[in-house]
């Protein structure tokens, strides 16, 4: 995905601009740095106290846009505006979700990043989870800052942070679009197969346990099969939401098709069919 100029709308670098603030140059016909630039030559843009500052994160921001140094970006940009930096890196995301038991124990952790898809199971693969994680230094999820992050961090003696965190759960609310995931889903018309539509995290805790305690193949590969599920829309949740944004705040930026699932759908089946719960 190529970069839609997003987050050189962003001039919510300094302290004193802040969303309203933005709005306003927006409005004003100052669209991006580079306009901001321009009228700051003609004369006071916003006040003398805060155009030179801006002018000045402004440049370090073009710096790093240009040298791709995500670090940097994440530094100058508010976290909550770290959505704004997903076009220009989405190589570099891993999409995840947890299921886990009764007592928040993983038992399985679904991901998808540059790298493809990959399933971790608990007492077989789940101790490779935070070298996979650690590859990628954007994460997306869903409500991940509440439950997937805390309850991973829990479980590993170390586990590492990423550069930019985007938890869907609260970015999709400036669309005005409510609920959990699932409902979420069925809102965009992301519709599951036939066998997963209706299964929520109860049905994750009982699926594990017809597997340890009736060694019920089919149940462990249903479960692993919606936890991918989960991970893999979540890539075309936050680009359905990126655009959404993007139309409510009526930037003019080249619009670009949301990630369809059908592109790993293969890999998808290929996984679940290959897991021979050993």
């Amino acid at each position: 995905m190529t970069s839609a100029g997003f987050v050189e709308r962003t001039f919510q670098l300094i302290s004193g601009v802040g969303g309203w603030r933005e709005r306003d140059l927006w409005a004003r016909g100052i669209a991006n740095w580079s306009d901001f630039e321009a009228a700051a030559k003609q004369g006071v843009v916003m006040s003398t106290k805060l155009d030179g500052p801006l002018l000045e994160r402004i440049a370090e921001a073009q710096v790093a846009l240009e040298a791709r140094d995500l670090a940097a970006l994440a530094r100058l940009v508010p976290a909550r505006e770290h959505w704004r930096l997903y076009p220009d890196f989405s190589e570099q995301a891993a999409f995840f979700d947890i299921e886990a038991d009764g007592e928040n124990v993983p038992t399985v952790v679904g991901v998808m990043d540059r790298a493809g898809l990959a399933s971790f199971r608990r007492n077989r693969t789940m101790h490779l989870v935070p070298a996979r994680l650690e590859q990628s230094p954007i994460w997306v999820t869903f409500n991940g800052a509440v439950f997937d992050v805390p309850v991973l961090r829990h479980t590993f003696e170390t586990f590492p942070s990423p550069l930019v965190h985007l938890d869907l759960r609260f970015l999709v609310r400036r669309t005005h679009l409510k609920g959990g995931l699932k409902g979420i889903e069925e809102a965009l018309h992301l519709h599951r197969p036939p066998h997963l539509k209706g299964l929520k995290g109860f049905d994750a805790i009982r699926l594990w346990r017809e597997w340890t305690f009736n060694h019920r193949l089919d149940a462990l590969r249903i479960l692993i099969e919606y936890n991918l599920f989960d991970a893999i829309n979540l890539r075309s949740v936050l680009e359905w939401t990126m655009w959404r944004c993007a139309d409510l705040y009526a930037w003019d930026v080249e619009r670009r098709p949301i990630f369809e699932r059908g592109d790993v759908q293969y890999d998808l089946s290929r996984l679940v069919l290959a897991e021979e719960g050993l």
